[in-house]
């Protein structure tokens, strides 16, 4: 009797950590999708004087996301796509005691592509200073998505809702070379992650909070014909590490400097 009793504990015991790390499994999932849309800098600190701006296109490229929950395997971003485009505006802006500001504003439409809906918004700013020849920054973000897609059911739309608040420092050394303007640049962030996804076919919800550490390096590059172009990888100790890249038009608004 004792023996079936201690052997029934033991299954009770081992059916809690598989559901236990079933949902951590789920809450990972939804917390890198949400990080996917969080904004990296693709600019350097410093790089946009007053009155100078960029108009253009980011890719975010997307890692290969496993999506086993535990004897399931759910619908990840990088089955439907590796990468997604994000329209991006930077404004250069005269900060206080000669400082250099930014004002940036990020927006993705509800457009569905291949069955994956993502409406995005976002929001940086920025402050940095000259400290010798190298630029000190920095930068604040703020983040919405609300993202439709199959996840649970091929013939289903899931839907999660990211919010995402962060911020970051950096460090930029300018140089010429080729007659080209060059900036690479590396920071150190935090951010605070708030995910919800629900399912579609019954109305589950699953909630994710984190707080995680952002890691990045980058180039930016001022190209001849008023283009700017910049690449950043950025890392999530633990979590995430992936690509993003800005090709922009970089007009000159005629603004004092």
């Amino acid at each position: 009797m004792i023996h079936r009793l201690l052997a029934l504990a033991a299954l009770l015991c081992a059916g809690a950590a598989r559901g236990q790390t079933m949902l951590d499994q789920e809450e990972r999932l939804i917390e890198l999708h949400s990080l996917l849309l969080a904004l990296p800098a693709l600019q350097a600190p410093g790089g946009l004087a007053s009155g100078e701006a960029t108009v253009g296109l980011e890719l975010v490229a997307i890692p290969t996301i496993d999506g086993t929950t535990g004897g399931k395997r759910q619908i990840t971003a990088s089955d439907r796509t590796r990468a997604f485009p994000r329209p991006r505006l930077a404004l250069g802006l005269a900060g206080p005691a000669g400082t250099r500001a930014i004002l940036g504003l990020a927006y993705v439409p509800p457009v569905a592509v291949n069955d994956v809906t993502s409406h995005q918004g976002a929001l940086e700013v920025g402050l940095a200073r000259a400290l010798g020849p190298v630029w000190l920054g920095l930068r604040g973000q703020v983040v919405y998505g609300r993202s439709r897609s199959p996840v649970t059911d091929p013939a289903t739309r899931d839907t999660l809702t990211t919010w995402i608040a962060g911020a970051d420092l950096s460090a930029g050394w300018p140089f010429q070379a080729f007659g080209l303007r060059a900036t690479p640049y590396a920071s150190v962030g935090v951010a605070r992650v708030a995910g919800d996804f629900r399912v579609t076919s019954d109305g589950y919800l699953l909630r994710s909070r984190t707080t995680d550490l952002s890691l990045g390096a980058g180039l930016r590059v001022a190209l001849p014909g008023r283009l700017d172009a910049a690449a950043e990888l950025v890392g999530y100790p633990g979590r995430l590490v992936h690509p993003s890249f800005r090709l922009a038009w970089a007009p000159d608004l005629g603004w004092s400097r």
